[in-house]
């Protein structure tokens, strides 16, 4: 009877400890696969990228604005370095339209050391101008420049001169850009509006507003979009 119950109590005990032991092993974590084994996981919805916040309005024109069309919806770029305040617009003189016609076109331009290595004149580029491009590096008194982002689109910018001069050039360093127009405002409040086509301009130095009795100008806000993932462009002042 005794050795009965014995068996009887180890039947139990074997028992429970089974159904503990297959407990303990369901709270165990998830193993790990063994090596070169698989694992299927759940593929995860993709997150679009949030686009950046662009802040447009329109273009505003002072009275007697001389083009005659719909002002574009624009990125407005705050002025660059020490705040000044501009020359209000009082006139505008007869609009001119800018040539496109590029004076010197910017391409590699290669030289030869004394030991026979060869290099380029512009070497942060690899590109540079040609000599006798209609302006010396001594007869300009300005230049500032700005670049452009593709995904801004048309954006409205200043160039500050404030200095005295007879020509302005054009010139894209990088890029290839589109330009709506420029206003260049001189220092007695005349204003001259260049009419740029709207064909992408590639690298080059063109021809911009001549004014060859000398005057000074005050600044030159412009309206343009870089046509590559960005574009960079500069004015220069000649005397």
């Amino acid at each position: 009877m005794k050795l009965m119950r014995f068996a009887i109590m180890s039947m139990l005990l074997g028992a429970g400890s089974g159904l503990i032991a297959a407990d303990f092993a369901g709270a165990q974590p998830f193993p790990f696969p063994a090596p070169g084994g698989r694992r299927i996981i759940a593929p995860r919805t993709p997150v679009a990228p949030r686009p950046p916040v662009v802040r447009r309005s329109l273009v505003v024109m002072s009275p007697g604005w001389p083009l005659k069309r719909a002002p574009r919806p624009v990125v407005v770029r705050p002025p660059r370095g020490p705040v000044r305040p501009y020359i209000a617009p009082r006139v505008f003189l007869p609009p001119v339209v800018f040539s496109g016609g590029v004076v010197v076109e910017r391409r590699s331009h290669r030289y030869t050391h004394d030991d026979g290595r060869s290099g380029d004149h512009d070497r942060g580029h690899g590109y540079g101008y040609s000599y006798g491009y209609g302006y010396s590096r001594e007869s300009l008194v300005w230049r500032d420049s700005e670049t452009l982002f593709r995904e801004d689109e048309w954006t409205e910018f200043i160039l500050d001169c404030n200095a005295h001069g007879s020509k302005l050039w054009f010139e894209v360093l990088e890029g290839r850009l589109q330009v709506d127009w420029a206003e260049v405002v001189f220092e007695n409040g005349e204003v001259q509006v260049v009419e740029f086509p709207e064909r992408s301009l590639s690298r080059g130095i063109y021809s911009l507003l001549d004014f060859q009795e000398g005057r000074r100008v005050d600044y030159v806000r412009m309206v343009a979009q870089a046509s590559t993932s960005q574009a960079k462009l500069a004015l220069w002042m000649e005397r």
